[in-house]
């Protein structure tokens, strides 16, 4: 295992609890990592040979959903660590949050990792927006894929694939927008009309 490039501690000399430096050092251990080596402090500069242990993570097994698919993972934690419901946990390149937690058979709100069996989670770095699409007479509910917080703005024209729409306002929890910009998690739903392209010959 290769050594950190900086550690949190707490600095010998001036007591500031900072991420230092390690100059050098190596990682042994086999039922708990420990590192020992030389750091620097960034606020005093001091120099001091630190030997830390920590235990060794653990995995826990991970269902995240995405739309209609759920994907089983794991995901490493520190035996000691608590999970809980509501949380935001960042897996490889995504933020996803804690939707349940199973740990001794049942259903609890909070517990240490060691104790868990299986954590439930929904991605949130992406969400799906609702867009009601005005065709002629008739209307037809589209979704859009976008960021969280990505943002939506009245008179923006939206890609649907073949045809394209233009906004004319957007539900949120709370209001009807009729000018300027929402957060993609903050629509409720969008509203608008296709736009006719126009060819010239």
């Amino acid at each position: 295992m290769v050594a950190p490039s900086a550690l949190v501690l707490t600095c010998a000399h001036c007591g500031e609890v900072v991420p230092h430096r390690v100059l050098r050092g190596k990682i042994a251990g086999k039922d708990e990592i420990v590192f020992e080596g030389v750091v620097r402090c960034p606020r005093c500069d001091a120099v001091s040979n630190v030997v830390t242990r920590e235990p060794k993570p653990i995995s826990v097994p991970l269902i995240v959903s995405w739309l209609e698919r759920s994907e089983r993972t794991s995901l490493e934690f520190s035996p000691e660590e608590d999970v809980t419901v509501g949380e935001e946990l960042d897996l490889a390149d995504t933020k996803v949050e804690v939707t349940a937690i199973e740990s001794a058979g049942r259903r609890v709100p909070s517990a240490p990792a060691k104790s868990i069996g299986t954590v439930w989670a929904k991605r949130i770095d992406r969400v799906r927006v609702k867009f009601s699409v005005n065709k002629g007479n008739r209307t037809v509910p589209h979704e859009v894929l976008a960021a969280a917080d990505e943002e939506f703005e009245i008179g923006e024209i939206v890609d649907l694939g073949k045809e394209r729409a233009v906004v004319h306002h957007i539900r949120t929890r709370q209001r009807t927008v009729r000018e300027g910009r929402v957060p993609a998690d903050d629509i409720v739903r969008m509203y608008g009309r296709i736009v006719r392209e126009r060819t010239s010959r």
